[in-house]
């Protein structure tokens, strides 16, 4: 029997054989949790009280706790080095907390690859100043902006190894029965973050036929409390929901609603965006910059997508009233997830990518 090759992929569950690879992690959380997260040190500079995995994020703080040597921040590095420094390959999936100069020097054989993951709004916290320190990237996003996609930006910013990561689907699989796709008596769900002037107006226009749970601040009734900033009344409670109650619910709507966080055509590829069509629903999405959502589903064909809030409303009522157009197109989404986005399948690809990637060059500032 060949030997596991040692893999560490940091933020992701450990698996002790998955296809001739063995996953580890480390979690440096537990290094900080008998340190306040916020000092008089801090409070003094003007710094705003940050949990520690926003501050392990932030490539800021890290070069700060690195530069002062931390001994609670040095710890937790220096038991990753320890731990990973005979790996094969190391890949920071989520954030980076590993000081670059700590990377460069004292981890010298792993290859290392960077994940770009909430771009574009950590692109510049926790992604490009690490870059040169790497030997790869990954990135979730095909587009970056409006007018930059992920490897054009990526090429710009010195990495011309990078790999499109779609958030691989961890799901059970329904094999549909005849009525799969059309005995679904709600029209429109969404289960996600508070958007709440773009879902103000969804709600108002489908009222109950428009389903949505989140885990939204106060209790749910953030839609009320941001009056007291001038912001619109968003005038209903919003309740979480629990994973096999969100399977449940998805599997009862015809349409489910995506939209990323940014309110203009920039980035896309969120989880969402993957696990309606994925549960038979068909899938209405927001556009992204230089039409890259189209790398991810064909228009109209697996998906339909949508410009302007006003547009998603009108789409939604077309296919609404169009059922077998609507049934159509999510069969085809849901054959596409099934047949391309599946997470196994995701990560061996990604693995031997990045297995194969040569190591950077001594004295180089870009992979």
């Amino acid at each position: 029997m060949s030997e596991l090759k040692k893999v560490c992929l940091f933020n992701y569950r450990p698996m002790e054989n998955f296809h001739g690879y063995r996953i580890e992690t480390l979690d440096p959380l537990p290094f900080f949790k008998d340190r306040s997260s916020y000092t008089w040190a801090d409070f003094l500079r003007g710094q705003r009280r940050q949990s520690w995995v926003a501050r392990l994020a932030c490539a800021e703080e890290v070069d700060r706790m690195y530069r002062q040597r931390d001994p609670h921040y040095m710890r937790a590095a220096g038991e990753f080095v320890d731990r990973f420094r005979n790996h094969e390959l190391i890949v920071m999936a989520t954030y980076n907390f590993l000081h670059p100069e700590i990377l460069v020097n004292e981890l010298k054989k792993p290859i290392k690859v960077l994940g770009f993951v909430d771009d574009p709004y950590s692109t510049y916290v926790r992604g490009v100043p690490y870059l040169w320190a790497f030997d790869g990237a990954f990135y979730v996003s095909p587009s970056y902006d409006e007018r930059t996609l992920m490897p054009e930006a990526l090429e710009k910013w010195g990495c011309n190894r990078h790999y499109w990561y779609p958030i691989a689907l961890k799901a059970d699989k329904a094999e549909p029965t005849a009525e799969f796709f059309r005995d679904r008596p709600v029209d429109l769900v969404y289960v996600g973050a508070a958007k709440v002037d773009r879902l103000i107006e969804l709600k108002k226009h489908f009222a109950s036929r428009f389903v949505v749970h989140g885990r939204w601040p106060h209790r749910g009734y953030f839609g009320y409390t941001r009056v007291l900033a001038g912001r619109p009344l968003y005038r209903w409670r919003v309740k979480p929901i629990a994973e096999s109650e969100k399977i449940s619910l998805y599997r009862s709507a015809k349409i489910g609603i995506d939209m990323h966080l940014s309110d203009r055509p920039r980035e896309t590829g969120n989880i969402r965006m993957y696990e309606v069509p994925a549960q038979g629903m068909m899938l209405l999405c927001d556009e992204a910059g230089r039409n890259a959502h189209e790398q991810i589903f064909k228009p109209g064909v697996e998906a339909v997508y949508y410009s302007s809030i006003a547009d998603a409303i009108e789409k939604a009522e077309y296919y609404l009233a169009h059922d077998e157009e609507r049934i159509a197109i999510a069969r085809a989404g849901w054959e596409r997830v099934w047949r391309d986005y599946v997470w196994e399948d995701q990560l061996l690809r990604f693995l031997e990518w990045a297995l194969a990637l040569p190591r950077r060059t001594p004295g180089r500032t870009a992979p």
